[in-house]
């Protein structure tokens, strides 16, 4: 019995040394990186007509490796964030029409306060770079200006000023001191055009001008706006704030019946400049009024599709600010962010002087893009709601010149936002580096700053006129 055992281990001995070689060669290897980079080029070696044979094993198989593209890179880093690439829509085009990179460019995202661009643009094309919101004020009864007495009532009606806050009042309170107006014997009537801190009410607008007009009633927080305002080019030779008096100074709302004559008229910074300190701060009320002027979302989306040429199906608008559900694709967002730069250019105009510049304006892109080699290279708007983060506008650089960009996400802004540095600079470092396209802030310090108040008066002399 024990002959037939050895015999029986002999031979699978022998079994097992002849397939030794054959199994070693099919054990599996792990795939690296490197494998990963090679099968680039073992793609494309694939389609060539090459002799019919036996194929060389992998290991003899050295091609140089081949780097990461741009796509790659930026997918790779998304995937790490996340499990899909889904939730991010990305496109960067340069100025000749090549795309630079294009993630789900033609889906559906919402652009936030991305929105504000379309507003913005919707506004000015309409309304004019230069306009100026007027607000109007006149009198009733009559004034001696001997005296200096208005026996009447100061009228202020506007035409929906955004930009109309406590600071204008100063303006207009020194304006009346200067014409020779020292007190008034009588009320104020609001207007139903009146803004002021964006409130329409007229008890509230009259308690405003009442307090700010009459320097012996300045609460403290009135002291407070005056003296941030002192260094402002546009105050800045009012060392010292004279004002008017008022008395009794009630608060009416104007039922337009009583007569009334032009005293003067305060006309807002000019509309771009509104717009620029607008799109920094993304101040949602302030839009939603300019938007009123041009139709609101319905007006907004109708310019987008007859002017900006986008198609219908890639933008849904509910809002002008960007609050609530609105919808746009990144494709067509850098079409409107070219056709931004194109309309602003025929009119001599950057796109600095519309959005924020990154790192250097004060407001949501201030402390974005401060690193050295990215500070001054981004214009561009932001959008954050509570599960959407967005930017978009430009980049210049050194290799591909400048590129339109639109990064709109679905996720945490929190963690968002630094992924959306990390793809800026992921392009620019593939495009030769950036370039800073501003070195110095673009923005007025105040929304009055340029602002104008004219005398409207239309006769003066020593006794009571009208």
């Amino acid at each position: 019995m024990k002959h037939p055992v050895r015999m029986s281990l002999a031979l699978w001995s022998a079994c097992c040394l002849l397939t030794l070689p054959l199994m070693a060669q099919q054990r599996p290897r792990v795939v690296t990186n490197d494998d990963l980079r090679r099968s680039v080029a073992v793609r494309v070696d694939s389609g060539n007509n090459h002799p019919s044979g036996p194929a060389a094993p992998l290991d003899e198989v050295q091609p140089p490796p081949v780097p990461l593209t741009l796509p790659d890179l930026v997918t790779a880093r998304l995937l790490s964030y996340s499990r899909s690439v889904q939730p991010h829509g990305i496109y960067f085009e340069a100025l000749d029409g090549t795309p630079v990179l294009s993630l789900n460019e033609g889906l559906m995202y919402n652009p936030a306060s991305v929105t504000k661009v379309m507003t913005s643009m919707a506004a000015l094309e309409a309304l004019g770079v230069n306009y100026r919101y007027p607000t109007r004020i006149s009198y009733t009864g009559a004034i001696d200006w001997s005296t200096g007495t208005l026996m009447g009532d100061l009228v202020f009606s506007g035409e929906q000023d955004p930009s109309f806050v406590t600071e204008s009042l100063f303006l207009i309170g020194e304006k009346l001191y200067e014409m020779g107006i020292r007190n008034v014997q009588g009320n104020l009537r609001i207007g139903s055009g009146m803004l002021l801190n964006l409130r329409s009410q007229p008890a509230v607008i009259g308690s405003e001008i009442l307090t700010t007009l009459d320097r012996s009633r300045w609460t403290p927080k009135t002291e407070a706006v005056w003296n941030a305002v002192r260094g402002v080019r546009a105050f800045s030779q009012m060392p010292v704030y004279h004002g008017i008096t008022i008395s009794p100074g009630n608060a009416l709302a104007d039922d337009h019946t009583t007569p009334r004559y032009p005293l003067l008229e305060y006309r807002s910074s000019p509309l771009l400049k509104i717009l620029k300190s607008i799109n920094a701060y993304s101040h949602n009320e302030m839009t939603h009024v300019v938007g009123a002027r041009v139709g609101g979302a319905a007006g907004v989306r109708q310019y987008l599709i007859e002017k900006v040429k986008l198609p219908p199906q890639e933008v849904y608008l509910q809002t002008t600010s960007g609050l609530g559900q609105n919808a746009i694709t990144p494709r067509a967002t850098v079409k409107l962010m070219r056709y931004a730069v194109n309309w602003l250019e025929k009119r001599n105009i950057s796109l600095g002087e519309l959005l924020p510049i990154a790192g250097i304006d004060n407001g949501t892109l201030q402390r974005r893009f401060t690193s050295p080699d990215l500070i001054g290279t981004v214009i561009g708007k932001t959008g954050t709601l509570s599960s959407t983060s967005a930017l978009a506008g430009i980049l210049y650089t050194q290799k591909r010149g400048l590129l339109f960009f639109a990064i709109l996400e679905r996720g945490s802004p929190h963690s968002l936002r630094p992924l959306q540095e990390e793809i800026i600079s992921m392009v620019a470092a593939d495009s030769g580096g950036a370039l800073p396209l501003a070195l110095g802030s673009e923005m007025s310090p105040s929304l009055c700053e340029d602002a104008e108040v004219m005398e409207r008066v239309t006769a003066r002399t020593a006794g009571t006129s009208r």
